[in-house]
């Protein structure tokens, strides 16, 4: 299975009146968490799902040698997208953002 993960818009930060700087997200240190979390996550309850995950500029979910029926593809995308939500809670966002 192949997430396509896109990281958030950067963040605009007030240094002073008119001043801004803006951070980044560290797109790759982003996806390594979500990659890490969603692999115990599906380990438990998917243990024959091999996921990859990527950062991309648009979001998709893939299955990779595999067609479910439609409902069951619907099913596992809505169960996949809660999941990353979830595991995404957990981040510091300092951790991720450029200086």
């Amino acid at each position: 299975m192949l997430i396509r993960f896109v990281p958030p818009a950067p963040i605009e930060v007030s240094v002073s009146k008119g001043v801004t700087y803006t951070r980044e997200w560290d797109g790759e240190k982003l996806v390594t968490f979500l990659q890490e979390g969603l692999e115990i996550w599906a380990g438990e309850k998917h243990p024959d799902f091999e996921l990859r995950v990527l950062v991309s500029r648009q979001a998709e979910i893939r299955f990779e040698n595999w067609k479910p029926d439609k409902k069951m593809a619907e099913y596992l995308r809505q169960e996949i997208g809660d999941q990353m939500s979830v595991v995404m809670e957990g981040i510091e966002a300092e951790d991720y953002l450029s200086e």
